[in-house]
């Protein structure tokens, strides 16, 4: 609308400086026409550098996490650098379960911003998104035809994960998968070793402070132990493979 007004301006302007016969009244509605068509692009600039008419509005999303890592065991959020700087990464994860393909975070910095955070709670990411909009649908009619409604000015992501999750850029996920698959076979031997001597020291003391302890209750002993133990070794294991990879 905005732009119709300074072409019918500038249209009559020049129709009074041409054909308005008398000079006071040429110059008076002329300098009114001036002065209208001077106002109103003032206000296009006004409008295209300060957001003149608009406002800020900011959304707030929230979507699930899901980890990329084709295992349940482990969970994984990928980061990809942007440019040189490590401070500028593009997120990679997965909004479901059943998603082929994954999700990305923008990748421009100046209109992203992530921050990963640790929690007890259900991993998700919150994505709050601000935007100018116009104020009122009076402002959106005489400057809307410049299309900077609902122009984005940032995304703030808070990736939130858990504790047992490993934040990895997309170069030490494919290392880490390698490096599993190259050390699986000899990751059992030792597996079956540390749990075997872990069961046996477990079963031994608690039989030292009971002699007298029942099959059942030595039975039960043994499969508690072994859980136990197998579970330590995968995260020491992993913790080593991990730093490996990263290295």
């Amino acid at each position: 609308m905005i732009i119709v007004a300074v072409v019918v301006l500038a249209i009559a302007l020049f129709i009074s400086m041409v054909s308005i016969s008398k000079p006071f009244i040429r110059w008076t509605v002329s300098i009114v026409l001036a002065a209208l068509l001077g106002l109103s692009l003032v206000l296009i600039v006004l409008n295209d550098s300060d957001h003149f008419g608009m406002e800020k509005v900011t959304t707030t999303k929230t979507t699930d996490l899901i980890s990329v890592s084709p295992s349940k065991q482990l969970k994984m959020l990928l980061y990809q650098d942007v440019g040189t700087s490590s401070k500028n990464r593009v997120y990679i994860y997965k909004e479901n379960a059943s998603q082929k393909k994954p999700t990305t975070t923008n990748p421009d910095p100046s209109k992203t911003s992530n921050k990963v955070k640790v929690i007890s709670g259900t991993p998700r990411v919150v994505t709050k998104t601000t935007r100018w909009v116009y104020k009122s649908s009076g402002y959106k009619l005489w400057f809307g035809i410049a299309g900077n409604d609902h122009k984005l000015v940032k995304h703030r992501n808070a990736l939130e994960i858990n504790k047992d999750w490993l934040t990895l850029s997309s170069a030490q996920a494919k290392k880490l998968q390698k490096l599993v698959k190259q050390n699986s076979a000899n990751m059992k031997k030792e597996a079956k070793a540390y749990v075997t001597a872990a069961v046996k020291k477990a079963v031994t003391a608690a039989m030292k402070k009971d002699p007298t302890m029942s099959v059942a209750k030595q039975k039960a002993l043994t499969t508690e132990a072994t859980k136990k133990a197998t579970a330590a070794y995968q995260k020491q294991a992993m913790a080593k493979i991990v730093q490996e990879a990263k290295k």
